[in-house]
């Protein structure tokens, strides 16, 4: 691998994002130590959260010299006087400026059944947000069919040019970089023109990443895993994205109509296991190996 292609690689993992839970958050004694001075937190809102944990946990990150992105999952939420009152007191208390609109869990909570009708209500400009992401899901969702997502992706596009606010995809995470490929080119079919941060999974065992993509319903992951653990061995052993960050570093440092901007890390092994990773990427010399996988000098997870 040429020193062009190490930059490149670098570069785009350099500006990175990463995400928590409220639980999660409390177990960390200090962020400064484990991750770059303004790195954007997403914090996850699961369905039986109580959503002033989500508030304050925004609040403690911005606090600490970081960017929150909290969760604001539609389907969860029961009314729109409800998101209302959520997006003004994060905005308000938290300082957040930044949000994940996602339509959430399958059970519909209240009226509100999708991001596009939290996007269209104008509160994102009312409370002043400046980015807001939204799903993206290149292996499809099992709650949501493929005709209902290429509609939101349109509408979405659509939608770009009623807010003030930067729009922006940010994936399901994946575990093969053709299935990214696949879908950010079908995307370009339906005249996609947001920016995309591609959600991969930070280093875990095997069966912890199994377990992660069964509870997200993702067959061609389950598929790619399953076929990894086929030796016992494996199933203990760690596994980190290299091969996945040199893939699509070079991917789209080779096609400049690409819309991947950043990637996004699901920390399954704990936010310190990733951050430890990915400084040691960043600031240590590589080598790419004859599968792809990044090999990181003087390093050992």
């Amino acid at each position: 691998m040429d020193n062009k292609e190490i930059i490149n690689l670098k570069k785009l993992i350099n500006n990175y994002t990463i995400e928590t839970t409220p639980k999660n958050f409390e177990k960390i004694s200090d962020l400064n130590n484990l991750l770059p001075k303004n790195t954007s937190i997403y914090i996850t809102y699961l369905p039986n959260e109580n959503y002033k944990k989500i508030i304050d946990t925004a609040k403690k990150i911005k606090d600490e010299g970081f960017e929150p992105i909290p969760h604001l999952p539609a389907r969860t939420i029961k009314n729109f006087s409800e998101v209302e009152k959520y997006l003004g007191m994060l905005s308000e208390i938290s300082g957040a400026k930044k949000i994940l609109i996602i339509g959430g869990s399958s059970y519909q909570n209240g009226n509100i059944s999708s991001s596009m009708e939290i996007l269209e209500t104008g509160l994102i400009d009312k409370f002043n947000f400046t980015e807001v992401g939204l799903a993206g899901h290149p292996e499809g969702s099992p709650d949501i069919s493929d005709e209902e997502l290429d509609r939101a992706i349109i509408e979405k596009n659509k939608f770009v040019s009623n807010t003030q606010a930067k729009l922006y995809f940010v994936t399901q995470f994946f575990f093969e970089t053709s299935s990214f490929i696949t879908w950010e080119k079908h995307l370009e079919e339906l005249g996609n023109k947001i920016d995309i941060h591609a959600g991969l999974p930070g280093p875990a065992n095997i069966l912890t990443l199994i377990n992660f993509a069964k509870s997200c319903g993702i067959r061609n992951s389950i598929n790619f895993l399953s076929k990894q653990a086929l030796k016992i061995s494996k199933l203990a052993s760690t596994k980190a994205p290299g091969k996945l960050v040199y893939e699509l570093s070079k991917y789209k440092n080779s096609n400049s109509n690409s819309k991947l901007t950043k990637l996004h890390f699901y920390p399954f092994g704990g936010m310190k296991k990733t951050s430890r990773w990915i400084k040691a990427l960043v600031d240590n010399e590589i080598r790419i190996d004859q599968n792809n996988d990044i090999e990181i000098t003087n390093f050992d997870l």
